[in-house]
Order: structure tokens, then C-alpha cells, then sequence
């Protein structure tokens, strides 16, 4: 589908993939517009004359819209404008249309918690600004409608963002940016205070209490009213200022260490303490907490950012590395303060022998200084708290651990440090090769980051690596540290001890608690990229709540994240630390036992979730062990799919994991009941991925009870995915594993499958052979769960056949046998193919009903894959009815799924919408 850019946040313009498109009638800007602002959704016939003639309608106006809506699709394409019963839609989404992404920017702003964050999307919101709305559209309907609403709208995104840019922007830049607004609303009072705010703070009172007379006037003349109550207020306070701050210290301590020459990135979290700086109260003491994991480069930022405000501080900065994770012994509270009181001018003979009289004197001496204060490598609150000064200061402290007593009693404000992103990575490895370098091998620097999981001072050691060996290529340094038992040793360096990440890993690891420490190097052992709460339970061999205590420690350590909610995930280095520890620690023999147990309880948890999807997958033959650990259980199918979607990675890792450790039967099992969420979410890399490594693992391990479920599994992969020689090669050695035993519970699935593979072949009458034979022996053999699957291939077979009655037969028996085993995803697609035989025989009416009844199913279950087949079915049906309209709507509508799916029927559906005929439902009236 072509794209559009329509602009009306200014001079009204638009865009396609050819560039601007002129429309010299008014008329046509007016219905382009007005669709526009509705985009994606209906406008009706009423709205659109309105808007385009305002109150002079033509006779027929249908027929006059009619019109305009042909002369449109024939600049902008046949498809861009569609019609419905009760009016038309622009085929756009709302993303396409200036104003409405500016409205969704600044929705999304309101509601956002972090100021950062915030700024940024009203930035992006008032980016797309170029004037007065609507402009040149030639419709005062919608400009009556639309303009009060964006205008007031941008007034307000911008005075917030000067509110957000309070002490980061120079106040005389938001003072010419303020006066140059009041000039155009200079009955808006909300600009006039923000403008009297930012010339106060700036030291230009008597310029503010003149601004304020200049509003008198202006109100007295144009409205005959004085200022409202806040400015009448903020008038009053700028005529009594109030007294000066004094400053009392006694000495000027500059202890900040040296500031790196290329510190890299941080920008947002710079702002976000530029920010906090503006906002704290001017007579309290402030503390800003920088924590995050070793290596994170906490402390870099924090002494960078000191540098950048020192300035404020007149009275002096006091540095002191409080040694709360290293191999030393944490500085006592003792003597950091008797180092502080030293620093500002107390003699050794005048300071207090106990913790208490000593931290009353650093208060008593800082209390209204102007001080910053930066206490480095915390261990916990408790050796914080003494050391913290008198009213007036800035205390920034940075920690591996989250000291949530600090923020809770304290009222630190809490800035999470994490990795770089990609961009701050790749700049902070330029720092020391040079962009030249790596821009030569992209993909290289992109898995060397990835590698260093983006850590700051992983990078800096890679990058020094690199460019201590000039002639080793970047995917040469990659290629070392791809091994997982090297890589903590390639990056560091011998001599320094601050640059050992497995030792600066280890000293937040030795200070936790047994119980903990077990459960750090049990994670290691777990296969995926994150982990759930309850399968951390099964890991540990606890009870869920005391499994939540463990991981807590751990987050607080920051030695494991907390994605989200009962979620938790390693820093890609620490998971390698973990893995080391744990090999260390536990055999092969008791490895792979963790690992089955692990695997047992995800076993045994999908099969309780194919109670919502498949649950004919769980034959006899897949035998479930007795597991331990936390039960899972689930509510309806909606929740189903939200825990699969969560844990989807880690099924994926734990199948390639167990098939790679000898567990077989547990791989092949687990691909096997999976293969319904697969189906369902059209997650084919998964599925394929999953398939191939349990056949691999059951051909290995001589299982050809497991090779039949594994194959068969692949092969219905492969038929998804319509690689279709493929499907057949490891159908056929599924029937082979099958022969080899006698047959199996499975053998009809196969044929089955060969018959769906046929189907697609367009060999048509061997797919109803074996589709026929699979449907018969499960009839006469009594194995109810694959008649349906069998029946739903004949069906298809006849349809191709031009067999159509008994298509229908086949197809009904196949939908009623799916919903007796509960299988409506199966059951919705039995109905489309009755749809399907039905058009076949003429019974149009029927097909319309039995479409709808299939994409309401498949809709209810949120399956979009299972929507493409009925969908063109339901485009042909309309096809032969003479509606060409909802013959296009519908086969659109596929093909959107289609491509948002990576499907490859997107072909076979374009050609379809191609042969169309030609529009008969907008052509003009005479």
C-alpha cells in the first residue's frame, strides 16, 4: 500500500511516494483534510458535506462526493480512500498525519513519569509545528472545529517544556522564547508568569515588576480586569524577596578527582540531575543516589557531573571512596568524618572522639554552606547517614546496591544507572579507535558490543585491546571474546586491579548471604534470557516467598535486574560470572539434573496451558514426570497466551539446551506441546528452531518414538513456512520411524501431514489418498483426536478437486470433532473451509455466514494467522456477489496480515487485488 504524509499543523501539504501532491480545488484539500483527521477510521457522508461546502450543499451531495472521493484515489491511488455503507475511510494510519501524531505525542507526555522522557516527546510533538493549523485547506467548518483545539494544545506542550527546561536552557533563551509568544497571545497570563519566573531567578527583578505593569495594562485595556490570583501572588513575592542565604564554611575543599577528557554519553541522565539540581529546595540538604552494577560507570558520571556544577558550590567539594564493595575494608564512619572535619578546617585536636559528636559538628559546621558533597562506592545507608551535612548542601552518592533506606527516609532521589545504548557504545569504543575503524566493520562492532553487554568499562577495555593491537581486526578481538569461559580474562588487565570485572563481580557476590549466593550460581544454570519467579522457585528449591526474599537480595546487589514485575534477568557479564561459579561449583552429572528439572516443571506447565490451545497434543505417549515447585494454572486463554509470550524465549533456549545435553525425550517433548502456541502466534523461527533441535536429539539418541513426534513437528513447520520439499524429506522419515516400530498413536498425524503437503504440491489426488487413508484407520482405530485433522485435509483436497458437496461434509464433520476436543482454533478454520466448498457449489449466503462465524472464532482467540485463508475466501465470495468493494476490503485487510506476519501469501493475495475490476461503487452520477 502506498504511503501518505499529510501536514496541517501549518501550510496544508501532502505527500506520496511520487512527492507533493498539488490539489489546486479547495474542496479536495477540504475532503483530504477532513479524512485525514479521521484517519483509519470512518467519516460519514454527513461530516464530509459539512466540511467540504460548509452550508451551501450541493443537490446530491453522495453523488458530488462520489466525485471528489474518484478525482482523489486518482492522485493519491485506487486504494487510498475506501468507501463504506455510511461514508468513507482514508486508508492511512494515524502516524501519516501530522496533527494526529502531534496529539498522540502529547497524550503520551501527560502521562509519562519521567521528566526525560517527557521532554523528549514534547520536543518530537512541537517538532512537527510549522505554523497556523489547517492553513490553505479551505474549509472553516473544519477549522472552527480543529484549530482552537491544536493551538491550545501547542501553547500548553510549549509552556511545559520551558517548565522542563528550567535550569538546563539558559534563562535568556526562555525569556526571548516567552516574550516572543506573549507578542502573539499577549492575553495568555500563564506566559506572562512563566516569563516574570525566569527573569527573577536570572537576577532581573526590576524586569520582571515591569512586566507585570505591562500585563495591568494590557488586561485593563482589552478586558477591563486585573491579574488573575497567581500573579497577583508571585507580584507580592517578587516586592519581598527576603534575605539572603548566609554562607558559613570555614575552608575551600576541592577534592573532586580528575574528570576523564572523553566521558561518553549520559545525556539523559545528566539532565535528569541538572533537573533535580533546579528543583531542590534551596535551605535543604539533597542527596542524589547513582546506583547501578559494577562497572557501570557510576562513579565516572557522578565526578563528571560534579565538574560540570561545582561552580554552584562555592563553599568547596568533599570526594571520599567510601570502599563498600573492594578488597579493602569499607571506610568507617569514624573516619570519614574526622577525615571531612579535617578537610574544612577543624584541628585533629578539636575533633570528637565518638561517631555521634562528630557527625554533629560536620552539621553544625556545613549547616547553611553552599557544599557538594560526593560519597563514592557506598555499602549500605548506614555508613551514609552520619556523614551526611547540614541544610543547604549536595550529598551524590553512588552504590552497587540500591540502599533503599536512603531513598525511603532520606529522601534520596534515586538515578538507576544501566548499560549504553548502541550509540554510546559505539561512541565510547570510537574514543579509542577512531570511528574510521569502525566503520569498517559494523557488523563486527555491533556483536562486540553485544559481547561487552554494552558495559562502560567492558567497552573501555575492549576498545583499549583494540587499540593497543592496530593490526587485529575487530572481528578478530569478537572472536575471543566469543568463548564464555575466556572472556572475563580477555577483558581486564593484569596490573590493574580495577579493571578486573570477574573481581569487581566477586566482591558483590562474597557479601551475600548462603542462601542467596546458591540461588546466583544456580541462575547460571538456567537457559534463558530471563526468569519468572516461580521457575527461580524450582532453581532454588524454596517455597515461592522465601525464592522472591533470595531474588530481592540479589536485585538490591545489583547483581540481577528486575525487568519486570516477577521477572528477573542477569547483565549479560554477570551471567557469564554466574556460569563460571556454577561449573565451578556443581558436576556435569548435577548440571544436567538441574536442567531437567527445570525442564520437567516447563513440561509439565505447557501441557496445563494446551488446556487453552491444543489440548489434543498431549497423548499417551507423551508422559509427563511428577515435578515439584510452584503449581501453574490459568484462567481463560487470553492469560494462556500472556504467560507464553513472557516465557516464549526461554522455551525456546530450554529445548536447545536439553537437546544439547543428552535429555532427548525432554526436548522432543516440550517442542512437541509447544507447537500450538507456535501455530497460534505464527512464530515459525521458533517453531522450525525448536522442531529441528528435537530431531536432532531424537535421531542421536536411537528414539524413534520421539524421531516420529519430532519429524512430524518439523514437518508441520516446514508446511507453514511452504517449504515444501523440506515438509515432505522429514515427513517421509517420520512415516519411516513409524513403519520401523509398527505405527503409533502418531502415525495418522503424519499422514495427515503428508496429505497437507500434497495439497500444496497441487498434487491433489494424493493429498485426498492420504488424507482419506488418515481419516479411515482413525475411525476404525477409534483415535479421535487426529479424524479431525485428516477430515480438514480431505475437505481442502475436494475443494481443489472441485468436489464441493462433499467438501462441505467433510469440512462440518471436521469442525464439530474439533470443537468436541475443545480445539476452537482448529474448529474456526473447519468453517472457513466449508465457506470455501460452499462458494464452490454456489451457496453464497452460506459462505458469507460461514465466514463470518470463522473470523469471529479466530478473532476472539486473537489468531490473526488463521485470518488470511477465510479472509480470501470471504474476498472471493463478495467477488462472485458483484461486490467488488468488499472484495478489495477484505483481501486488503489479508494482506496487511500477511505482511505484518511475514506470510507468504502476499503474493497470491496482490495478484488477486490486481485483477479486479474496476471500481463501479464510486463512479460519478451523470
Amino acid at each position: 500500500m502506498a504511503t501518505i504524509d499529510i501536514r496541517l499543523l501549518g501550510p496544508f501539504r501532502a505527500i506520496g511516494d511520487g512527492g507533493l501532491l498539488v490539489l489546486t480545488s479547495s474542496r479536495q484539500r477540504a475532503l483530504l483534510a477532513t479524512l485525514a483527521l479521521s484517519a483509519g477510521r470512518l467519516v460519514s457522508i454527513d461530516t464530509l458535506a459539512r466540511c467540504v461546502w460548509g452550508d451551501e450543499l450541493p443537490e446530491r451531495v453522495r453523488g458530488s462526493l462520489q466525485t471528489y472521493v474518484m478525482r482523489l484515489r486518482r492522485r493519491l491511488g485506487d486504494t487510498a480512500v475506501v468507501t463504506e455503507p455510511e461514508g468513507y475511510r482514508l486508508a492511512a494510519v494515524p502516524s501519516e498525519v501530522d496533527a494526529l501524531e502531534f496529539l498522540r505525542l502529547l497524550d503520551d507526555a501527560t502521562v509519562e513519569q519521567d521528566p526525560v522522557r517527557e521532554r523528549e516527546l514534547l520536543a518530537a510533538a512541537l517538532e512537527l509545528w510549522r505554523g497556523t493549523p489547517l492553513e490553505g485547506v479551505g474549509s472553516p467548518a473544519l477549522a472552527a472545529d480543529w484549530t482552537p483545539l491544536l493551538t491550545e494544545r501547542h501553547l500548553f506542550a510549549v509552556e511545559r517544556r520551558i517548565d522542563l527546561d528550567a535550569g538546563l536552557a539558559p534563562d535568556s533563551e526562555l525569556a526571548a522564547e516567552l516574550t516572543e509568544l506573549i507578542a502573539q497571545f499577549p492575553l495568555r497570563e500563564s506566559l506572562w508568569e512563566r516569563l516574570m519566573r525566569v527573569l527573577a531567578r536570572s537576577g532581573r527583578r526590576a524586569e520582571a515588576l515591569a512586566r507585570y505593569a505591562q500585563l495591568r495594562e494590557v488586561l485593563a485595556d482589552e478586558l477591563g480586569v486585573e491579574p488573575g490570583d497567581r500573579l497577583r501572588t508571585l507580584h507580592g513575592e517578587l516586592l519581598a524577596p527576603g534575605a539572603p542565604r548566609p554562607r558559613t564554611a570555614e575552608s575551600l575543599p576541592r577534592q573532586l578527582p580528575f574528570d576523564v577528557a572523553k566521558f561518553t554519553g549520559r545525556e539523559a541522565e545528566i539532565a535528569e540531575l541538572d533537573r533535580f539540581l533546579a528543583e531542590r529546595p534551596p535551605d535543604a540538604t539533597s542527596i542524589a543516589l547513582i546506583e547501578g552494577t559494577a562497572g557501570v560507570g557510576k562513579t565516572s558520571l557522578a565526578v563528571h557531573w560534579a565538574h560540570s556544577v561545582r561552580d554552584r558550590f562555592p563553599d568547596g567539594q568533599l570526594f571520599l571512596d567510601l570502599r563498600g564493595h573492594s578488597a579493602g575494608t569499607p571506610v568507617g564512619s569514624d573516619t570519614a568524618l574526622a577525615r571531612f572535619l579535617r578537610s574544612i578546617g577543624v584541628p585533629a585536636a578539636r575533633i570528637p572522639s565518638t561517631v555521634e559528636e562528630r557527625s554533629a559538628m560536620l552539621r553544625s559546621r556545613l549547616a547553611g554552606a553552599r557544599m557538594l558533597m560526593l560519597l563514592d562506592n557506598a555499602h549500605d545507608a548506614d555508613q551514609i547517614r552520619p556523614l551526611l551535612p547540614g541544610s543547604g548542601n549536595l550529598v551524590v552518592v553512588t552504590s552497587r546496591n540500591q540502599l533503599r533506606g536512603l531513598v525511603a527516609r532520606e529522601g534520596a532521589r534515586r538515578l538507576a544507572l544501566r548499560s549504553f545504548d548502541q550509540r554510546d557504545a559505539t561512541a565510547l569504543l570510537a574514543g579509542s579507535v577512531g570511528y574510521a575503524r569502525l566503520e569498517a566493520e559494523p557488523d563486527a562492532v555491533a556483536e562486540l558490543t553485544a559481547l561487552c553487554g554494552r558495559l562502560p568499562l567492558a567497552l573501555a577495555l575492549a576498545g583499549e585491546r583494540a587499540s593497543r593491537f592496530a593490526d587485529l581486526s575487530i572481528a578478530g578481538i569478537v572472536d575471543e571474546l566469543r568463548d564464555q569461559h575466556s572472556r572475563l580474562d580477555t577483558l581486564r588487565d593484569p596490573q590493574d586491579a580495577g579493571t578486573d570485572l570477574r573481581a569487581t563481580f566477586s566482591w558483590s557476590y562474597n557479601a551475600l548471604r548462603p542462601d542467596a549466593a546458591r540461588l546466583f550460581r544456580l541462575l547460571g544454570l538456567h537457559p534463558g534470557v530471563d526468569i519468572s519467579l516461580r521457575a527461580a522457585a524450582v532453581l532454588s528449591g524454596h517455597p515461592t516467598h522465601a525464592t522472591r526474599a533470595l531474588l530481592d537480595q540479589l536485585a538490591a546487589a545489583h547483581l540481577l535486574n528486575q525487568a519486570r514485575g516477577d521477572r528477573y534477568q542477569f547483565h549479560d557479564l554477570l551471567r557469564v560470572y554466574a556460569v563460571e561459579l556454577a561449573e565451578e561449583d556443581y558436576g556435569e552429572a548435577d548440571r544436567v539434573a538441574v536442567l531437567k528439572r527445570v525442564g520437567d516443571w516447563y513440561l509439565c506447565a505447557v501441557a496445563e496451558a494446551n488446556q487453552w490451545v491444543r489440548p489434543d497434543l498431549l497423548t499417551e505417549d507423551v508422559a509427563l514426570p511428577e515435578v515439584s515447585g510452584p503449581k501453574v494454572g490459568f484462567s481463560d486463554h487470553d492469560d494462556t497466551t500472556a504467560w507464553y509470550v513472557a516465557e516464549r524465549a526461554t522455551l525456546v533456549a530450554l529445548v536447545s539446551a536439553m537437546a544439547r545435553r543428552g535429555l532427548a525425550a525432554s526436548a522432543w517433548k516440550l517442542a512437541w506441546l509447544l507447537r500450538g502456541f507456535f501455530a497460534e502466534r505464527h512464530d515459525l523461527d521458533e517453531w522450525i528452531a525448536t522442531a529441528t533441535d528435537a530431531v536432532v536429539a531424537a535421531r542421536d539418541a536411537g528414539d524413534r518414538l520421539g524421531l516420529q513426534y519430532a519429524a512430524n513437528n518439523l514437518g508441520s513447520a516446514y508446511l507453514r513456512a511452504l517449504r515444501l520439499d523440506d515438509a515432505l524429506e522429514v515427513l517421509e522419515e517420520a512415516r519411516k520411524a513409524s513403519d520401523e516400530v509398527g505405527g503409533s498413536l502418531l502415525t495418522l498425524a503424519i499422514l495427515s501431514n503428508l496429505a497437507g503437503a500434497y495439497y500444496l504440491r497441487e498434487e491433489f489426488e494424493k493429498s485426498y489418498r492420504c488424507g482419506s487413508e488418515a481419516a479411515k484407520t482413525a475411525v476404525e482405530t477409534g483415535q479421535k483426536t487426529y479424524v479431525p485433522h485428516a477430515l480438514l485435509n480431505v475437505s481442502a483436497s475436494c475443494i481443489a478437486l472441485e468436489r464441493f458437496e462433499e467438501a462441505i461434509e467433510h469440512a462440518y464433520a471436521a469442525h464439530d470433532a474439533f470443537d468436541g476436543l475443545g480445539d476452537r482454533y482448529h474448529s474456526a478454520l473447519a468453517l472457513g473451509n466449508v465457506a470455501d466448498a460452499c462458494a464452490g457449489a454456489g451457496r453464497l449466503g452460506e459462505a458469507i455466514g460461514h465466514c463470518d462465524r470463522a473470523l469471529a472464532g479466530l478473532r476472539e482467540l486473537g489468531v490473526d494467522y488463521g485470518t488470511i485463508d477465510v479472509l480470501i475466501t470471504y474476498g472471493k465470495v463478495e467477488l462472485l456477489m458483484g461486490r467488488a468493494d468488499a472484495a478489495a476490503a477484505r483481501w486488503t485487510e489479508a494482506l496487511e496480515v500477511c505482511r505484518r506476519l511475514g506470510d507468504p501469501r502476499t503474493s497470491e493475495i496482490g495478484t488477486l487485488l490486481a485483477a479486479l475490476p474496476p471500481d463501479q461503487g464510486d463512479a460519478p452520477h451523470p
